[in-house]
């Protein structure tokens, strides 16, 4: 069954518990725009709440993974241009919001170039496929802006603030040897084979205990904010209410009895 909305920046499929969002303006450098912003806000709203969707995996059409924001829509918009970034990034950066924090691991399988607001997009992903021959590029600074789409978040969180400020500050481009070292991403693999790796890692989720990948989301989302203490105790608190669903009963009882688990998502 798919998504019960339209898009033009992207095609979603969901089959087999995995949701494919495939970006699909080739022909544009696949741009973030006020289009993609509100139509991956939508996408996101309810790929989050659909029991049916247990990973998700994202990639790119065409040359180029995401040149970033649309410069070209940008330009045109005169003296209302900070409203209009303020609308575009409404919608994004809700999405990009949810998209951490819900309970499907996400799989970014990237080509090509990215660059600005779509570096976050790819560094939000639990997990980065990159193809060899590919970079990301810091592109804020060298056109006078400053990074959105959470960039500051998600990247220092992959690479350490002071890695991160340099990246930015100096507007680098990483190939993906440099990106992967960083861990920035974390899989880098031959360009023909990256599409078929990343789908790979979103099946296995996809089959996988799905509220455990949401839990283990969770807690290592908010490592930084809470002490040592208190993080014990809201693994504790996870680790019991885990335990409660049938996908670790399940685990404990195929471990027991020495076969592969079959797990459901609950």
């Amino acid at each position: 069954m798919g998504l019960a909305i339209s898009t033009k920046s992207f095609e979603c499929t969901i089959d087999g518990g995995l949701a494919h969002i495939a970006l699909d303006q080739p022909a544009r450098g696949n741009p973030i725009d006020g289009d993609f912003c509100r139509e991956f806000g939508l996408a996101i709203a309810e790929l989050s709440e659909r029991a049916d969707v247990r990973a998700v995996l994202l990639s790119a059409r065409g040359r180029l993974f995401s040149v970033g924001g649309d410069l070209m829509a940008l330009v045109k918009q005169g003296d209302a241009l900070p409203a209009t970034i303020k609308a575009w990034t409404a919608d994004l950066h809700v999405a990009l919001a949810r998209m951490v924090r819900m309970r499907s691991p996400v799989v970014a399988a990237v080509h090509g170039n990215v660059a600005g607001g779509s570096v976050s997009l790819m560094a939000a992903a639990d997990l980065v496929v990159m193809a060899e021959s590919a970079k990301i590029s810091a592109a804020f600074s060298r056109i006078g802006f400053s990074p959105d789409s959470g960039s500051t978040t998600t990247v220092t969180r992959r690479i350490g603030v002071a890695r991160a400020r340099r990246f930015f500050l100096l507007g680098e481009t990483l190939d993906a040897a440099t990106a992967l070292s960083l861990g920035l991403v974390d899989f880098v693999v031959p360009d023909a084979a990256v599409r078929t790796e990343a789908a790979q890692l979103a099946k296995e989720f996809a089959a996988g205990p799905t509220e455990a990948f949401g839990a283990i989301k969770r807690l290592f989302s908010q490592t930084a904010d809470r002490s040592f203490e208190s993080q014990l105790e809201e693994e504790a608190q996870t680790l019991a209410a885990m335990s409660r669903t049938a996908d670790a009963q399940e685990g404990v009882r195929a471990f027991v009895e020495k076969r592969k688990p079959v797990f459901s998502g609950r």
